[in-house]
């Protein structure tokens, strides 16, 4: 995840200075990711990105995210899951008012889980990446020229038993 973040910030710092005034917009937010069957598992996380204006109807989004990080412990068993994403999407816009937009998301994320359980001081780990397609519905509302936040539903389509969905909050600025 480490390695995502940096490349997200030296992307962003490479470009910010030789892009027209409107095109690039960054984002960077708070999530609420649940796993569904058979996992049950659900953790707060986080989301960097970097997007690019097409036109006044389409964006195109590079992500990356913290969607869990967990460690559970019971009867002297731990199991740990720590799952990071990139995240490459399209976003479609509607206008709902001269300030709110609402928005449609489609693309792929390509997941890393890195998991891990310990019984009797014995730890067995496993390190994983699977591609996922992913759907989302958001709506954003602008509160200057540069400045807007974002309230977005995400659904990660099932892989390999592995679904999620995602209630994300985030701040952004146009440069």
């Amino acid at each position: 995840m480490q390695k995502m973040l940096i490349a997200a910030v030296l992307l962003a710092g490479a470009t910010g200075q030789a892009l027209a005034a409107t095109d690039f917009y960054s984002t960077a937010g708070l999530q609420f990711s649940r796993a569904g069957e058979p996992f049950d598992l659900n953790d707060g996380g986080y989301q960097l990105g970097l997007g690019y204006v097409i036109n006044n109807q389409w964006s195109a989004e590079l992500t990356a995210e913290q969607l869990f990080d967990k460690e559970e412990s019971e009867n002297g068993t731990t199991v740990g899951l720590d799952t990071s994403a990139l995240t490459l999407a399209a976003l479609g816009k509607t206008n709902v008012s001269d300030s709110t937009v609402l928005y449609y998301r489609a693309g792929v994320s390509q997941l890393n889980h890195q998991a891990h359980i310990i019984v009797n001081n014995q730890k067995t780990a496993a390190d994983d990446t699977q591609l996922h397609a992913l759907l989302g519905l958001g709506l954003e509302q602008n509160f200057s020229e540069r400045w807007f936040g974002r309230a977005e539903v995400v659904h990660l389509f099932k892989k390999n038993q592995l679904q999620a969905d995602t209630v994300r909050l985030s701040l952004g600025y146009r440069f």
